[in-house]
């Protein structure tokens, strides 16, 4: 009677285990879709020249053509 009890006890285990693994598994696809969908935006930013256009105004302070720059001085 015990080795029947014991081997039914051992499957419930791995079922519970194996729904618990999916669940978090499940979790992790959504987190990864959510990143891909974010990297996937920044290529298409990158692809339109949006992204390296804002990076060279911000960081390096170049301008457009045409553009006028004023300074602003604090004191």
């Amino acid at each position: 009677m015990a080795i029947p009890l014991f081997h039914f006890g051992r499957r419930v285990y791995k079922l519970v285990h194996s729904i618990h693994e999916e669940r978090i598994l499940e979790k992790r696809i959504v987190v990864l879709e959510a990143e891909n969908e974010v990297l996937r935006n920044r290529i298409s930013e990158y692809k339109r020249g949006t992204l390296i256009e804002a990076k060279a105004r911000d960081d390096l302070g170049m301008i457009k053509k045409g553009e006028k720059v004023y300074l602003i001085i604090k004191r």
